[in-house]
């Protein structure tokens, strides 16, 4: 946020309890009343303090939480969330979520998402199955402009057709993209025979890095390296991976096998989220 013209304080974050903390560029401050007013907040002459919102100590619960463990404040359970873990402030399961663990403040996973974690940090979002997020407090704007996160894939082909692997295993379900971010990524793809042309235990290892550029039409643009870390004639397994879109919405990675060749495939991606506000 910018300075007001006039003012030399400005709103630097919110605190769990309401509370408003500003600063002068470098150091935190308390402000008056004309300065917390005049940036839309609301000052409390008893207490001489600056709030954004009425601190409560009761759980904001939407859901019965018999199956639930919650610890903190403002977090919030919707409809469907079970056997779930929230710990923190500010933290949500949009609903229909199965085994989410949430750690930290101001994270939110997504609806319909189940055995996904936000594991620290504030400000992230989880938006596929199974994922591992680390929020990077978001420039106190909004949610998931700075994140890191950790997705499982796999898959199995039976020919050299180039295949996407999926999320969890999960059918036709693929990594979500993002508007008007760049997510750099590194995905450690193996993939081993279990029948057919070959030996069962052949494999192949590679190693995909890069980044994608996604518009705020989801159009994408990407730039990657493969290595073979495993050299196909050390396994006798010449297989490839890159990363690439599998739908309009979604991506991951693609794999290409050998004829005739059943392969087992795990892929290990780790992503890295830059996302503004503004659109491109």
């Amino acid at each position: 946020m910018q300075f007001k013209k006039g003012f030399k304080i400005k709103p630097k974050y919110i605190a769990s309890t309401g509370d408003v903390i500003f600063t002068d560029g470098t150091n935190d401050v308390i402000p008056n009343q004309l300065s917390c007013e005049s940036y839309g907040y609301v000052y409390n002459e008893t207490t001489g303090t600056c709030t954004a919102f009425k601190y409560n100590t009761k759980i904001n619960n939407t859901s019965d939480n018999v199956h639930n463990i919650i610890k903190g404040n403002l977090n919030t359970t919707n409809k469907g969330t079970e056997n779930s873990f929230l710990l923190g402030a500010n933290n949500t399961s949009s609903g229909n979520n199965l085994n989410v663990l949430v750690s930290g403040k101001n994270n939110l996973v997504d609806n319909g998402l189940n055995d996904s974690s936000i594991i620290g940090g504030s400000f992230a979002q989880s938006k596929n199955q199974g994922e591992v997020v680390i929020g990077g407090g978001g420039f106190n704007e909004e949610l998931a402009m700075s994140q890191m996160s950790f997705i499982q894939q796999s898959g199995n082909t039976t020919n050299a057709t180039q295949t996407a692997l999926l999320v969890q295993y999960l059918p036709l379900t693929y990594i979500q993209k993002v508007k008007n971010s760049v997510i750099g990524f590194e995905a450690n793809v193996i993939g081993i025979n279990y029948g057919g042309e070959g030996e069962v235990g052949e494999y192949g290892y590679v190693q995909v890095t890069g980044a994608v550029k996604f518009t705020n039409g989801l159009a994408s643009t990407y730039h990657q390296t493969t290595t073979h870390i495993v050299q196909p004639g050390h396994s006798g397994m010449n297989i490839t991976a890159v990363m690439k879109d599998a739908t309009a919405t979604s991506f991951g990675v693609a794999v290409t096998g050998l004829a005739e060749t059943r392969i087992q495939w795990t892929a290990e991606v780790k992503l890295w989220q830059n996302k503004l506000t503004q659109t491109f």
